[in-house]
């Protein structure tokens, strides 16, 4: 028995076997499915471990001890004051995470702003990363969208939080897939919950206004493990671009672009990428 781990007392829809986690003494909320090699999940900006619901169980009959955990801020959990959100605290974090599951190795699979600290914890423990599932990830120079600018300025980014609500959430999501129609009412509101929680807005504030991706975008090259890279053709929040840039930094790396796919490939054709993830790790293990 792990004595790192408890139960989890929250309510939120179950996509798993779901604990929570004394990570150096941050209660981290994590989903954990299956035995065997450790793939980690990490999620972007404004989620949490939902995002990963479609890949846990298909990761865990392939006989992986598939774990998604909610970064510090978001989901559930703990929103502390004093806990360091930049990309090299939240890297830092991963590592904790992973020892504190026995783990000395792990695949880790990120999605969208998650790339940044999956990619610094790669560069700096690349003895640690046995493989790389990128899901249309930063990690090379790009434009943000209108929201996360937007949500970066003083006052402004205060203020969205009494805006914040349900609508704004499906809008959201909205943009992010090609197909619209896919997205459900509870998927809104699995994603709107954590958001109000108290403290988690202004968490993400700091997330958002400490994540500098220069260094990741600077030593990129510096990866050398394998690398699958999946992206949605029709992705309005990283262009297709961002690809070659992956590729130019990462000769290894193998790249899917999916058709009729936006931001979020692991949620609008999960058992397409599911089934492009499984063959990428069964070919390298």
């Amino acid at each position: 028995m792990n004595e790192n781990l408890s139960s989890c007392n929250h309510r939120h829809p179950k996509i798993g076997n779901c604990q929570v986690l004394d990570a150096a003494c941050i209660p981290v909320h994590i989903t954990m499915v299956g035995a065997g090699p450790v793939v980690l999940f990490v999620h972007g900006s404004q989620a949490w471990s939902y995002t990963w619901r479609h890949q846990l169980d298909p990761f865990a009959a392939a006989d992986y001890r598939a774990v998604a955990l909610d970064l510090p801020g978001n989901g559930y959990s703990s929103a502390l004051d004093q806990h360091d959100y930049s990309v090299s605290g939240m890297s830092r974090l991963i590592g904790t995470v992973l020892d504190c599951l026995n783990a000395p190795q792990a695949i880790l699979a990120a999605s969208s702003a998650g790339g940044l600290p999956v990619l610094d914890f790669t560069i700096h423990h690349p003895e640690r990363v046995t493989a790389l599932v990128l899901s249309s990830t930063c990690g090379v120079p790009h434009q943000l969208p209108f929201l996360w600018n937007l949500i970066r300025l003083p006052v402004i980014g205060e203020l969205v939080r009494f805006f914040l609500n349900s609508e704004m959430i499906r809008k959201n999501l909205e943009e992010a897939y090609a197909d619209a129609r896919k997205v459900t009412e509870a998927d809104v509101q699995a994603y709107t919950q954590p958001l109000l929680r108290p403290g988690s807005w202004a968490a993400n504030l700091r997330t958002e206004r400490s994540t500098a991706p220069e260094f990741v975008e600077q030593h990129l090259a510096d990866i050398h493990c394998p690398v699958l890279i999946v992206w949605g053709k029709e992705d309005a929040w990283h262009p297709l671009a961002m690809t070659e840039a992956f590729h130019q930094k990462l000769p290894q790396a193998k790249i899917v672009v999916l058709p009729n796919c936006g931001h979020l490939p692991h949620e609008e054709l999960p058992d397409c990428f599911n089934q492009h993830a499984l063959t990428f790790l069964s070919q390298i293990s």
